[in-house]
């Protein structure tokens, strides 16, 4: 693919011709301020409320505070389903999980499908994403640059703790790193992203800079680990039958991993250590951000922070995530670019990941694909509008027992099929915002519960499509 200077690139965008014919191609006024670049901030897991500007005492989030201060942030922003590579995937297509076939973290990423980055490197962007993409199957139609794992290998000093990528109650659930911040994927992935910059300040591109904490391991670098003060944890406490009317299947998760009944000491723990690393996450967007500044790109540059899922740190006496309560279900989601984002507003507008897609294709000046299924937030980031969807939807798979669960939300019922595996549940967040008790059997929302469910399934059975497990996709490797 060849490079082109700015002029060039602007001149051969979609939002030049449509200049000419005095339109936008998202029908926006023309006054608009463009950006060239984007410039894609991630985590993993990251727990929506786990900022400091959002009134946590625990979280230590300047970074990020800073963005939603110069932007738009989202208090009603969810995923397309509370699983890694599922939801990686939907962000990167701009669908649905089904319309999609990426099932769960066994599955590979449908090749037949335009992604964001793929569309943006067809009109001259250099694309790169350091840091955690966990997808496989179609990098090369995506990717200039891919870059996952540090190249490096930190000693361990005999004795050290090391906690489990996947947590294990038996074993430490939290502590600080005995290795140093340069040999982390976070850090690798920030000076990666700096040079890339470094490299194309005078062409368009895309970054994807995707760190892998929050996620477990919880095991900041100990600089981080000490910046949190464990003593002031607020445990969470819930009734003892709290998950009683929930699908069995959420509580037999935390048994199998056998994190029910942790000592108070291993909560606090785990806690400290989360909350290390979301600190550790935060100061290394910090420098991205300052070299993006001392480029002088940073007013070409519009910049979005979300997760791919959230986090239960405890809500329900739960961890991780593969669930539809808010803490797990529910993402960060910041968009900055002053000038044409609205700067310091907090929106409630419900939103999906997919609605990014069509989001990027909109501020960069480009028509976005009739496949993808998000809707623009354009309107909401620019003040024309207060409200995007009526409602917003989830889903998560048992690929194996072929199996699924749903989530349909509006703001505020949330209502969830367990795929006659498990009694239908239903929350009501303004009279229950801590989602404890399930009315869907009470005689005021049966019937709507009915009509909902009805609803949800014919459209689960909409635009579905197949697609190779990670083994299936190996295997065809093999064969070629």
């Amino acid at each position: 693919m060849r490079d082109i200077s700015r002029r060039q690139w602007f001149r051969g965008t979609a939002l030049g011709a449509a200049g000419l014919a005095g339109i936008s191609p998202g029908g926006l006024a023309l006054t608009l301020k463009r950006p060239r670049n984007l410039l894609f901030l991630m985590t993993d897991q990251h727990n929506a409320d786990t900022m400091s500007c959002l009134g946590d005492p625990h979280a230590i989030t300047p970074t990020l505070d800073g963005l939603a201060a110069s932007g738009t942030s989202f208090s009603q922003a969810y995923c397309q389903d509370p699983v890694c590579v599922p939801s990686r995937a939907s962000i990167l297509t701009g669908r649905y999980v089904r319309s999609i076939g990426t099932l769960g973290n066994g599955y590979a990423t449908n090749r037949e499908l335009i992604s964001f980055p793929q569309l943006l490197r067809s009109k001259g962007y250099k694309s790169a994403c350091f840091g955690k993409l966990h997808l496989v199957g179609r990098n090369d139609l995506d990717w200039d640059e891919l870059k996952e794992k540090t190249d490096l290998k930190p000693k361990i000093p005999p004795g050290s703790v090391m906690v489990p990528g996947i947590l294990n109650g038996t074993k430490p659930v939290g502590a600080p790193a005995p290795y140093g911040e340069e040999a982390t994927n976070e850090w690798d992935a920030k000076e990666r992203s700096i040079e890339f910059m470094k490299k194309h300040r005078d062409k368009p591109w895309v970054i994807q800079c995707s760190m892998h904490k929050p996620h477990p391991p919880w095991q900041p670098p100990k600089k981080y680990w000490d910046k949190i003060n464990r003593d002031n944890f607020d445990i969470p406490v819930y009734p003892k039958d709290d998950l009683d009317d929930v699908n069995p299947r959420v509580s037999n998760l935390l048994n199998t991993r056998k994190l029910h009944n942790l000592p108070e000491e291993k909560i606090r723990d785990a806690i400290q250590g989360y909350y290390g690393n979301v600190a550790f996450c935060d100061a290394m967007f910090a420098q991205v951000l300052k070299a993006l500044d001392e480029l002088g790109l940073r007013e070409d540059t519009v910049i979005i922070y979300t997760a791919d899922h959230g986090e239960m740190l405890y809500a329900h006496g739960l961890w991780t995530k593969f669930n539809f309560f808010d803490e797990s279900v529910r993402v960060p989601l910041i968009i900055s670019y002053p000038g044409t984002v609205k700067a310091g507003v907090r929106s409630d507008a419900l939103v999906e990941l997919v609605d990014l897609f069509p989001t990027f294709m909109d501020l960069l000046g480009f028509e976005t694909p009739p496949e993808v299924q998000g809707r623009s937030l354009m309107p909401v980031l620019t003040g024309k509008s207060a409200k995007h969807r009526d409602y917003v939807r989830s889903e998560f798979y048992y690929p194996v027992q072929k199996k699924a669960m749903r989530m349909h939300f509006d703001g505020r019922f949330k209502f969830i099929d367990n795929d006659d595996e498990a009694p239908p549940e239903l929350y009501d967040q303004k009279n229950d915002p801590r989602e404890i008790t399930n009315i869907a059997d009470t005689d005021e929302h049966r019937e709507h519960v009915k009509s909902i469910c009805k609803e949800l399934r014919t459209w689960a059975k909409q635009d579905t499509m197949t697609s190779l497990t990670r083994r299936e996709l190996n295997q065809k490797k093999k064969k070629a």
